[in-house]
């Protein structure tokens, strides 16, 4: 940096040692007045805010993007549902839809849009691990020496982490959903076949198990979010054992309130960067 300001006053100066042109009347004409320096001054505010706080804004608004395709995805994993016939019926289903839960048929459009509800938890998850740690920064709350800076700050951090915090429950249906059925598929890949084996028709449902208590969601390395939201009490929500319908309306209700936390975010960090300047 301070090389460039020599280079910037140095070509300023050597425009004085340059000669005037000389006008048809003798005249020296008039130089051009050198451009003005103007010197940046940033507060530690808008720093802090630069820095820490909109990386992790942006990370927050990727996630929106990526969690906004799981409702689709829902949608075409409860139509294949309905279209999926049953492998273990054989040829005595005779075309007749499935009788079995409406959660556990397979069929190529359940398998493509659990596939593609999978692609969504990894990028999510690591948005939700680099925004929370810019956020869990001592940087950004350091003493600004402005008390009124620091308020502002850390409740820029307060309303972030919430926000967070819901959509970290949006993963937890997501994945918990995805993980839940690809373990379904696996323990029951090959019923199909028992019929011809056996000489049967008989069809095997699969075994719904008690979920086990939910897991910390806490990643390794991560301080405890304070606003951390306990994706089971979403209302109707009860994974395992609800329709997908709960599901699906349950993970709409998380996404709405996850808004209501970005919007009340934006509202105080619109107010701060007003005092930055451009």
């Amino acid at each position: 940096m301070k090389r460039l300001i020599f280079l910037a006053v140095s070509a300023l100066t050597s425009v004085g040692l340059l000669t005037l042109p000389a006008r048809s009347d003798g005249a020296a004409t008039a130089a051009t007045p050198p451009p003005q320096i103007y010197h940046i001054v940033t507060t530690a505010l808008c720093a802090r805010l630069h820095e820490r706080v909109q990386p992790a804004v942006a990370l927050i608004l990727q996630n929106d993007t990526k969690i906004a395709k799981s409702p689709p995805l829902f949608k075409r994993y409860q139509r294949g549902t309905l279209t999926a016939q049953d492998p273990a019926a054989g040829d005595f289903s005779n075309g007749a839809p499935p009788q079995n839960d409406s959660m556990n048929n397979e069929s190529p459009e359940t398998s493509m849009a659990l596939q593609q509800m999978s692609y969504l938890v990894l990028p999510i998850a690591k948005n939700l691990i680099s925004a929370q740690t810019l956020l869990d920064s001592v940087k950004l709350i350091e003493p600004t020496g402005n008390p009124g800076d620091d308020a502002t700050l850390k409740k820029i951090k307060d309303q972030l982490l919430d926000a967070i915090a819901y959509q970290s429950a949006s993963l937890d249906i997501i994945n918990g959903f995805v993980a839940t059925q690809q373990m379904g598929e696996l323990q029951h890949a090959g019923e199909e076949y028992l019929g011809s084996i056996q000489g049967t028709n008989t069809t095997y449902q699969m075994v719904q198990a008690t979920p086990n208590p939910w897991q910390d969601p806490n990643t390794p390395g991560l301080s405890p979010n304070p606003y951390n939201f306990d994706v089971t009490t979403v209302p109707g929500l009860a994974v395992g054992y609800n329709p997908l319908n709960n599901i699906m309306t349950g993970l709409h209700w998380v996404i709405g309130e996850t808004q209501k936390k970005e919007d009340a975010a934006g509202s105080t960090l619109t107010t701060a960067m007003s005092q930055c300047g451009k």
